[in-house]
């Protein structure tokens, strides 16, 4: 807004002032906003100004057309970037965050580090106050807080809250709403300022009434002599009078609060802004023949107040821990870095909160307005120059939603996670239970009668190997999503969406090579098709137009993860390998008797292929695998189909068994598959990796249909056929429950 008025403004103001020049450094021109731009370019060609760029050295920029900025938003990647400094932990509870950067801190110190090489990102700004209090009992005074305090956090408004819901009222009714008075005389700052004596004989009196409304002589009889009476003798009906009673009541508070300031700091702050806000208010009232604004109206502007506004909380020391805002760490290095509240929706913060505006898209990005990209292109800026200039990094978020939180962790995190330079499973550590002193027991439900018609229903509809690591993971969630069907509830995550999208490029891609050998002619085909089908994908997913915000970062990541199997692929043909394309994501099925019950197995097999001559069961997978082949012993077969860290091995078996069964493999029984998963690959960048599975002490990579049903069927039966026992109750199962972090 500065800018659009200065350049408005820019040729009046150098007529006047012809002897001035402007001087203006900037950094990072990709990060520009339009109308910085065209300031910037305006100067250049008045010649009425020097500007340098900082990025290269201070050029000094003397042709315009020498300041090229990219118009087109391109996601900024962090694969080049070493991440092997970087942990990621993951909470359920906000004061859990608090907890774990104490302990981080704690440690840090305890190992010599000087508080002043540490550097504290708030994603969310409501941790603000709790933090500092616990790491003022490690640090004392050695702390440096630069924070923009939004005024929502501070518990006093909801003093003014209670109070405009009494005075609305009373504007409605003529008289005072008894529930509106008892909720005002209950709150803590109320109680703890005004109310001296107990008054739970206004609640016998107006009980006594035997009406919802208390009368003004029971108010005038106990309260008159009270300070608090102010709020009660507020005119609602003239605004000018009601304004005055409203400052009247801010100043009251301010001069309590003033006696004691050092513990009521940012209530001061608070009461000091809203009587600006309010005086402002009052002033153009005044200016006013006619009164247009009523008490709702004041009302509606103190809740814009609420959500707008905020408090500079600062308090400087050059040897202090460094508590930032995430937008403030462009201008901070820091050797140990811990950054709060890493989620989708706080870091980026979420577009429709950010830009809640009835201007649509097209006419912001038309009259040079700010669009969400750009802000997410700055956050996207800050997060990469987090990574590369700090020693130790810690990201923290929230993995359960709640009102504050989507529980979704942020695109950073996913981008993180599938990139190829790191295994984040290696440092992600689960506290959600650490801080629970008293014994938690796990939630168990029997299977009534209508539970075992609904799980027989679920059977003979089909069982498929995710609704088994489902149960194994966790039967309580096999429970709410498979018996009462939650599944909607639960929001789809970022990398469940890579999945998909990946899944469906991957098969239409290859799909006119099914039922033929690939060749180097068909890979060349494929590379020059591979951008244009991702993107059609992905559009056709996120049911838009044009890729932007988040889906960017969608389409990075994809995109390059085709690029890396179609190479994957290219690599084995020139070396002479055969490979034949039979299937691609196709489902298949097979009956299973359990009991007394027929059980429906099904599953959807990525792909089938022929590699000279072995028919290969393939999984696709995008996260990184830490591994290069799975080996099943002999003595953990039945672990495979309980244990939830199994899932890969016993999908693939599941699929093994399916293909089996297939009739359309019927007559290639005795020449079993080799199965698969093809994944990323660790420390390695732009790589796709092939990771057999090996059965047995003999190193095998396939075995016969008579030793998958001899060996692994028994195992495979006896899992269903505990999800289905009526005497086998639903347990909860507590999941990631950690002593240490360090």
């Amino acid at each position: 807004m500065i800018f659009r008025i200065a350049i408005s403004r820019l040729n009046n103001f150098l007529l006047k002032n012809s002897d001035i020049r402007i001087i203006l450094f900037f950094s990072k021109s990709q990060l520009l906003n339009k109308c910085e731009i065209e300031f910037i370019k305006k100067i250049i060609q008045l010649e009425k100004g020097s500007i340098y760029d900082l990025d290269k050295k201070n050029i000094l920029i003397k042709n315009p057309f020498d300041f090229f900025i990219k118009k087109k938003i391109k996601p900024t990647l962090i694969n080049d970037i070493y991440l092997n400094h970087i942990k990621i932990i993951s909470v359920s509870k906000e004061i859990e965050q608090v907890k774990i950067v104490e302990k981080l801190v704690y440690k840090m110190i305890k190992n010599g580090i000087n508080p002043y090489k540490i550097g504290l990102i708030l994603g969310d700004k409501y941790l603000t106050i709790p933090l500092f209090n616990s790491l003022k009992k490690i640090l004392g005074n050695n702390l440096s807080i630069s924070i923009d305090y939004p005024i929502k956090n501070i518990p006093i408004h909801y003093t003014f809250f209670s109070i405009f819901e009494l005075l609305l009222k009373k504007e409605k009714f003529k008289k005072f709403y008894g529930k509106d008075i008892l909720r005002l005389l209950s709150d803590g700052y109320i109680k703890k300022f005004f109310i001296k004596k107990n008054l739970s004989f206004i609640v016998d009196k107006w009980n006594a009434e035997n009406s919802n409304f208390i009368p003004e002589s029971i108010i005038n009889k106990y309260l008159s002599k009270n300070d608090i009476n102010i709020i009660f003798q507020i005119q609602t009906h003239d605004t000018k009078k009601c304004i005055i009673g409203i400052i009247s009541f801010i100043r009251k508070l301010k001069i309590i609060f003033i006696s004691n300031s050092k513990n009521n700091l940012l209530e001061l702050k608070f009461l000091s802004k809203l009587e600006i806000y309010i005086q402002k208010l009052r002033i153009l009232v005044r200016k006013t023949e006619k009164n247009f604004l009523g008490i709702k109206d004041i009302f509606n502007i103190y809740q814009q107040f609420i959500n707008t506004e905020k408090i500079p909380y600062i308090r400087k020391n050059p040897k202090g821990l460094n508590i930032i805002e995430f937008i403030d760490s462009y201008f901070e290095n820091f050797e140990n870095t811990i950054i709060t509240s890493v989620n989708e929706g706080v870091i980026p913060p979420d577009r429709i909160k950010k830009y809640n505006t009835l201007i649509p898209f097209d006419i912001r990005n038309k009259f040079n307005l700010s669009i969400f990209q750009e802000n997410e292109e700055i956050y996207h800026h800050y997060f990469r120059k987090i990574l590369k200039n700090s020693k130790n990094i810690y990201l923290i978020y929230k993995n359960q939603p709640d009102e504050l939180n989507s529980g979704e962790k942020s695109r950073f995190i996913h981008q993180i996670e599938i990139s190829s330079k790191l295994t984040i499973e290696e440092n992600k550590k689960n506290f959600s239970f650490l801080f629970s002193k008293s014994k938690i027991y796990p939630i168990v439900i029997k299977k009534t009668e209508s539970m075992i018609q609904r799980l027989y229903k679920i059977s003979t509809h089909g069982i498929s190997p995710s609704s088994i690591y489902l149960y194994n993971y966790n039967p309580l969630l096999f429970y709410y999503k498979k018996i009462l069907g939650l599944n909607d509830l639960e929001k789809i995550s970022m990398k469940q969406q890579v999945g998909k999208i990946i899944h469906k490029t991957l098969e239409i891609l290859y799909h006119p090579i099914k039922g033929y050998l690939i060749t180097i002619d068909w890979i060349n085909e494929m590379k020059k098709n591979y951008e244009y089908i991702t993107e059609k994908v992905i559009l056709k997913y996120i049911k838009n137009s044009f890729i932007k915000g988040k889906n960017i970062l969608l389409y990075s990541i994809v995109k390059n993860y085709i690029k890396n199997f179609i190479s994957w692929e290219e690599g084995f043909v020139h070396k002479g390998h055969q490979i034949l394309i039979k299937e691609l994501e196709c489902s298949f099925s097979t009956i299973l008797d359990i009991g007394e019950h027929q059980v429906n197995l099904y599953g959807i097999i990525d792909r089938i292929d022929e590699y000279d001559g072995i028919t290969r069961i393939i999984d696709y997978k995008i996260g990184i695998s830490k591994i290069k082949k799975i080996h099943i012993p002999l003595n953990k077969i039945e672990n495979i189909f309980q244990d939830p860290d199994n899932k890969n091995t016993m999908q693939l078996l599941i699929y093994m068994y399916l293909w089996f069964k297939s009739p359309i493999f019927l007559g290639l029984k005795n020449s079993p598959p080799i199965i698969s998963i093809v994944s990323p690959e660790k420390d390695k960048n732009n790589s796709i990796l092939t990771i057999p599975v090996i059965f047995f002490h003999q190193k095998k990579k396939f075995i016969t249909y008579e030793c998958y049903v001899k060996i692994f069927l028994p195992c495979l039966i006896n899992r269903i056929s505990e999800i289905l026992n009526p005497k086998i109750p639903i347990i909860e199962k507590k999941i990631g429950i950690f002593d240490k972090f360090f």
